[in-house]
């Protein structure tokens, strides 16, 4: 069955090649890292940091094939991508795999057929793997839901995965289109090399009822820190669960777009999930064994509890507002002044109601045994709620003026970045827990656990809004053949510190403003390329991260700050 299929997909091609012509071009990229600190995470039983040194080292070679028929093109765009890094080496048989040792990768960037005025003038088809990007946002876009975020790669922040979809395209007029995409499987985000640094902060309870999270903390604490149990808990693995691949759970989208004199504008509705995973289910399970620290031997545990966590998907609908052009406000006194861009990327999202599920099988914890079953939450029978299915607004507003030929200037205001899911703003209440654990001693943890099972007394959490507010200006200097681009990005959120005050009899909240010690979080991103001619580009720059631990960009999950050097040659 493979062969004529073969034959058939080659004739088609053919077809197209002989009918028109093919643009054939490509790339060589070299792209070598460097993370400039130490980032030192996890507790001594289970470490997940990361050590100064190479972080990147990767030349990519990509090739584009473009076909052009009559009233058809096909275009294949493919990246090779060969890792300086060998893989995960786990016995000496390893040694002798090639692919093992010197990894190489595929990645297809586009593989798809458009077909013009098909059946009906104006009507266009397009057909296989593609990105359809129709947010106006400068990296920053809200609106762009058909493709799952490519968030493997900090430094190409706002790349999207290519997926399998077919979109249609109808002329309403001169200047207006009505589109519509259809993708039949699911594609997930991908995340940061960093990301199970992140999952490994357990103190980051994801649900939204605050009892249930003082509780969990308390006990936490209990059995990590009192003599007669010490058995810290541990993320054991995570296990994304794919969406059934069902006619249910297709995504689609529907756009109109325009212009009206020198703006433009379009509406649409996206039905799908949430690229980004949210917790669905914990599973604990007791592993047995005493285990010292190396350098302090008094510093022992009698076990883990290990937990296997599974991810989840929301379901989403995502109301759509896209516009941009230009203004001349300056023209009243200048008649030849440059005009000012605006562009602004409003997305409403309608979120799935979301819960998770918490069990464990027997745990022989000491003299003391929690029997198999479900975490009794004391919520009256309901699950504790990871997402709330109200509505929440995402946006980017942006202005950007050329101040001369050689000088570009760009500001925007994101409101939610991608990884921010859920209501709660400083619109709506909604919190995110970034940091916490217990204040006090251990007897006072275990009132908290007997005594007082809501662990309010005990607990103390730094709380930030689901949907963080960011500034954000990038400027482009050109110097001829050099090029110095710098890049900020400011968390204006700030953060809340709650926990119980004895004197007051009750817990406090003690906020800490965008530019207070605490709260102050930010991204410094400068870098100087230099044009040799002929298709040779060459430059180097940094990514700084600033803030404490807790904060969005000084979390160890980040990252840490790099160096980075990049080289690429077109063709």
């Amino acid at each position: 069955m493979m062969k004529p299929l073969l034959c058939l997909s080659l004739w088609g091609v053919s077809s197209i090649v002989w009918a028109g012509d093919v643009a054939l071009s490509g790339s060589i990229k070299e792209d070598i890292r460097y993370r400039l600190h130490d980032i030192p995470f996890g507790p001594w039983y289970a470490p997940v940091g990361l050590e100064a040194g190479f972080s990147r080292a990767e030349t990519v070679l990509k090739g584009r094939v473009r076909a052009r028929g009559k009233n058809v093109v096909a275009v294949a765009d493919m990246s090779a991508v060969f890792d300086a890094f060998s893989g995960r080496l786990e016995g000496l048989e390893d040694l002798s795999q090639r692919q093992q040792v010197a990894p190489v990768g595929l990645e297809v960037n586009e593989a798809f057929i458009e077909v013009w005025d098909l059946g009906l003038v104006g009507l266009d088809l397009r057909m296989g793997h593609q990105v359809v990007q129709w947010g106006v946002g400068d990296q920053f876009n809200p609106t762009n839901n058909l493709n799952a975020d490519d968030l493997e790669d900090s430094l190409e922040f706002g790349q999207q995965l290519p997926n399998l979809m077919v979109r249609a395209d109808y002329a309403l007029g001169p200047t207006w289109t009505l589109s519509g995409v259809l993708v039949p499987l699911f594609r997930p985000a991908t995340l940061p090399r960093t990301a199970p640094m992140g999952v490994a902060a357990l103190e980051r309870l994801p649900m939204v009822e605050e009892e249930v999270r003082w509780k969990i903390q308390a006990e936490q604490a209990l059995t990590r820190e009192w003599s007669l149990l010490n058995y810290p808990t541990v993320v054991a693995s995570v296990d994304p669960q794919m969406p059934a691949t069902t006619l249910a759970n297709m995504q689609g989208e529907l756009r109109v777009g325009g212009s009206i004199g020198l703006q433009d504008i379009a509406l649409s509705y996206y039905e799908g999930r949430s690229d980004i995973p949210q917790a669905g289910r914990n599973d604990t399970r007791l592993e047995l064994g005493k285990a010292c620290h190396p350098k302090r031997p008094n510093d022992c545990i009698n076990g883990r509890l290990l937990t296997d966590v599974q991810l989840v998907y929301p379901r989403m609908r995502v109301l759509g507002f896209n516009g941009a052009g230009e203004f001349s406000p300056l023209s009243v006194l200048k008649d030849d002044a440059r005009p000012f861009g605006w562009r602004l990327e409003l997305a409403v999202v309608i979120p799935e109601h979301t819960v998770v599920e918490i069990h464990n099988a027997e745990l022989p914890l000491g003299a003391l045994t929690q029997p198999a079953g479900e975490y009794a939450y004391g919520l009256g029978g309901e699950r504790p709620t990871v997402i709330e299915d109200r509505p929440f607004a995402k946006w980017t507003m942006g202005l950007d003026y050329t101040l001369s030929k050689n000088v570009y200037i760009n500001g925007q205001w994101v409101h939610g970045l991608v990884d921010e899911f859920g209501a709660g703003d400083f619109i709506s209440d909604g919190w995110v827990v970034r940091d916490g654990g217990v204040s006090g001693g251990i007897e006072s943890t275990s009132d908290c656990v007997i005594v007082d099972e809501s662990g309010k007394r005990c607990a103390w959490e730094m709380l930030r809004h689901r949907l963080g507010d960011y500034a954000v200006l990038g400027m482009d200097i050109n110097m001829g053949n050099t090029l110095l681009r710098l890049f900020g990005l400011v968390d204006m959120s700030g953060y809340v510190d709650t926990r119980w005050d004895a004197d007051q009899d009750r817990r406090v909240a003690t906020r800490h403003g965008p530019f207070s010690a605490n709260g102050f979080s930010a991204v410094l991103y400068p870098e100087l390329s230099y044009n040799f001619g002929n298709g040779l580009v060459g430059g180097l720059g940094t990514v700084q991260k600033f803030g404490k631990p807790h904060t969005k960009f000084g979390d160890p999950a980040a990252g840490g700050d790099l160096f980075f050097t990049r080289g690429e040659y077109s063709f």
